[in-house]
C-alpha cells in the first residue's frame, strides 16, 4: 500500500524550496518546514534580481553600454550572485554549540556583506540621479576653468599676448603703407618751427599796421604818419621772413621726404615679414591650445561615469548632511536585503531543531551508515577475490618452478652425453694426430738416415741403420682403421654440437667434404665449450 502524500506541493514551490537549500525528500516528510523554505528562495531569488539590476545600471552609467547589452550581462550577473546566496545558505549546516555556528557564519557574513556593498552602490546613485547631474556639471565647470587658469600660466602659451599685440603694431604699419612721418625729420621739424614763429611775427605786424592806419590802436590817429610808416616796414619786413620760412619748409621737407622714403621702406618690408613670422607662430600655438582644451572639455564632459557619480554624490553629502544620512539609509537598505538570507540562516541554526532538521539528521546517517556498510562489504568482495588470484598465481609459480626444475634436469643430461662423446671424440682426434706425426717423424728420420753423408764413407751405412728394418714392422701393422684428417673430426664436432643445441644425443657423423670449408660459428656453441673447459677454436 503505498504512502498518502501529506501536503501539496507544485513545480513553483518544489523550485523556490530547492532554492531555500532544502532536499525534496527530506521535505515531503516535513511539510510544515516548506513555508521557511520557500520564503528563503524568495529572498535568495530577490538579491538575484537586484543584483541583476544593479549592474545593469552599472554598466550604462560607467562604460555608455547599450540597454540590450547591459541587460543581458546584467541577467547573468544576477545568475551569479544567485547561485553564490545559494552557496552561503546550503554550506552553512547546523553545528552543535552556539559559538560553532557564529564562528562558521562569521567569514558567510563578511562575504555577503561585500556583495551586499557592491549590489547597493549603482542601486543608490541611480536613486539620486538628478542630484549627482547638477553636482557632476558643477565639478565639471571648476575643472574646465582649473584647466584655463593653467593654461594661462603654461609657459608653451605665455607669448600668445606679446605676439598679439606685436602683430597689431605691424598690421599698422603695413596698412599705412609707404607714408613717411615728417615730424621725426629734425630739419623738417626746424623748419616747421621757424615757419610757425614767422607766421606769428607777420601776423602781429599786420595787426599793427593797420590798427594805427584805423586808428584804433597805436598813437590812436587815423591816417598816415611816420609811425604808419615804421609799423608798415615792419610788417613788410615780417612778410619777407615769412616767405623765407615757408620757402625753407618746403626745402626741408623735400629733402625729408627724400630721405625717409628708403628707411620707410625697409621699416616696411621687416614689420611684413615680422607679421608673417608671429602670425604662423600665434597660429601654432592657439591650434596647440585649442587642440588641448578641446580635448580636456572632451574629457571633462564624458566624465560622468561610476567613480565621478561616486565623487558627486559624497560631495553632496559634505555639503547636505540629510541627503548624506538617506544615502547611508538606502545603502544599508540594500545591504541587509543581501545579508537577510544568511542572517535568516544563522538564526536558524542557532534556535532547536525543526522536524526537518530531525529528519535530515536521521536520513544522512543512515545513508553514512549504509555507505560504509557497502564499503566494507566491497572491500571484503575485493580481498575474497584477490585471495583467489593470489592462489592461483601461487600455484602457477610453484608448477612453473617443479618444470623448470626437469627442464634443467633434462638439459644437463643431454649437455653431459653431448660433452662425452665431444671429448672422445677429441681423444681420438688427438691419438690420430700424434700417431700422424709420430710416422711422419719416423719417416723424417729414416730419410736422413737413408741419405749419404759427405764427411762419412759410404761402407758404414749399413753398419749403423741395421735397426731401422725392424721399427717400421711395428709401428704399420697391416690392417688398421685409417686415420682421420682434421677437417673430418671437426665435422664430427660440428655435428656434435649442433646436436647438442637441437636436444639430439645421437652423433651424426658426415663425409670428409668439409676440407676447404670454414669451420663454422656459434654463440652458443662457444659459450658451451667455454663452459667445459674446452678450447672454443675446435
Amino acid at each position: 500500500m503505498s504512502r498518502p502524500r501529506r501536503y501539496n506541493s507544485n513545480a513553483v514551490s518544489n523550485f523556490m524550496s530547492w532554492l531555500g537549500g532544502a532536499r525534496l525528500d527530506v521535505l515531503a516528510d516535513a511539510p510544515g518546514d516548506r513555508a521557511r523554505f520557500v520564503a528563503m528562495g524568495g529572498v535568495i531569488l530577490s538579491t538575484a534580481f537586484l543584483s541583476a539590476v544593479s549592474a545593469t545600471f552599472a554598466l550604462v552609467m560607467a562604460v555608455g553600454a547599450p540597454l540590450p547589452v547591459a541587460i543581458v550581462v546584467g541577467v547573468f550577473w544576477g545568475v551569479i550572485i544567485l547561485n553564490l546566496d545559494r552557496l552561503l545558505i546550503i554550506g552553512m549546516a547546523k553545528q552543535k554549540g552556539v559559538w560553532r555556528n557564529v564562528a562558521l557564519a562569521i567569514p558567510r557574513i563578511a562575504l555577503a556583506l561585500i556583495i551586499g556593498t557592491v549590489i547597493s552602490t549603482p542601486l543608490t546613485l541611480q536613486i539620486f540621479q538628478a542630484e549627482i547631474n547638477s553636482e557632476i556639471q558643477v565639478m565639471q565647470a571648476e575643472d574646465k576653468a582649473a584647466f584655463e587658469e593653467r593654461m594661462a600660466t603654461d609657459p608653451r602659451f605665455a607669448q600668445i599676448p606679446t605676439l598679439e599685440e606685436r602683430i597689431a603694431s605691424n598690421q599698422a604699419i603695413v596698412d599705412q603703407g609707404l607714408q613717411t612721418d615728417f615730424a621725426s625729420d629734425p630739419n623738417y621739424a626746424a623748419a616747421v618751427a621757424a615757419t610757425a614763429s614767422a607766421q606769428a611775427a607777420y601776423d602781429a605786424a599786420q595787426a599793427a599796421y593797420l590798427a594805427e592806419i584805423d586808428g584804433s590802436g597805436g598813437t590812436g590817429v587815423r591816417g598816415d604818419g611816420p609811425v604808419t610808416a615804421s609799423k608798415l616796414a615792419a610788417f613788410e619786413a615780417a612778410e619777407a621772413r615769412l616767405t623765407a620760412a615757408q620757402a625753407a619748409q618746403t626745402a626741408a621737407e623735400e629733402a625729408a621726404a627724400a630721405n625717409l622714403e628708403a628707411s620707410a621702406q625697409s621699416r616696411l618690408d621687416a614689420a611684413t615679414d615680422q607679421l608673417e613670422a608671429d602670425q604662423a607662430t600665434l597660429a601654432t600655438a592657439q591650434e596647440q591650445r585649442s587642440a588641448e582644451q578641446a580635448a580636456y572639455a572632451s574629457a571633462v564632459d564624458n566624465s560622468a561615469g561610476l567613480l565621478s557619480r561616486l565623487d558627486a554624490l559624497f560631495r553632496l553629502g559634505e555639503t547636505n548632511a540629510l541627503l548624506n544620512f538617506a544615502h547611508i539609509m538606502i545603502a544599508l537598505l540594500f545591504i541587509c536585503i543581501e545579508l537577510l538570507p544568511v542572517i535568516v540562516k544563522v538564526l536558524g541554526n542557532l534556535g532547536g531543531q525543526t522536524a526537518y532538521d530531525r529528519i535530515l539528521d536521521v536520513r544522512e546517517d543512515g545513508e553514512v551508515s549504509g555507505g560504509e556498510i557497502w564499503a566494507a562489504e566491497r572491500t571484503r568482495a575485493i580481498a575474497a577475490e584477490a585471495s583467489v588470484q593470489v592462489s592461483v598465481a601461487e600455484d602457477r609459480a610453484e608448477r612453473q618452478v617443479e618444470f623448470g626444475k626437469r627442464v634443467n634436469q633434462t638439459v644437463l643430461e643431454q649437455q653431459e652425453a653431448v660433452i662425452t662423446r665431444a671429448l672422445e671424440t677429441w681423444a681420438g682426434y688427438a691419438a690420430a694426430r700424434a700417431s700422424e706425426r709420430m710416422e711422419e717423424w719416423e719417416q723424417q728420420l729414416e730419410a736422413e738416415d737413408a741419405a749419404p753423408r759427405a764427411d762419412e764413407p759410404a761402407v758404414r751405412e749399413p753398419a749403423v741403420r741395421e735397426p731401422a728394418v725392424r721399427r717400421p714392422a711395428v709401428r704399420k701393422p697391416a690392417v688398421r682403421e685409417p686415420v682421420r684428417e682434421p677437417a673430418t673430426a671437426t665435422a664430427e664436432l660440428s655435428a656434435l654440437f649442433a646436436a647438442a643445441d637441437t636436444g639430439a644425443t645421437e652423433v651424426i657423423r658426415t663425409p670428409d667434404t668439409t676440407a676447404t670449408q670454414p669451420l663454422p660459428r656459434s654463440a652458443d656453441r662457444a659459450a658451451f665449450l667455454r663452459r667445459a673447459g674446452l678450447p672454443d677454436q675446435i
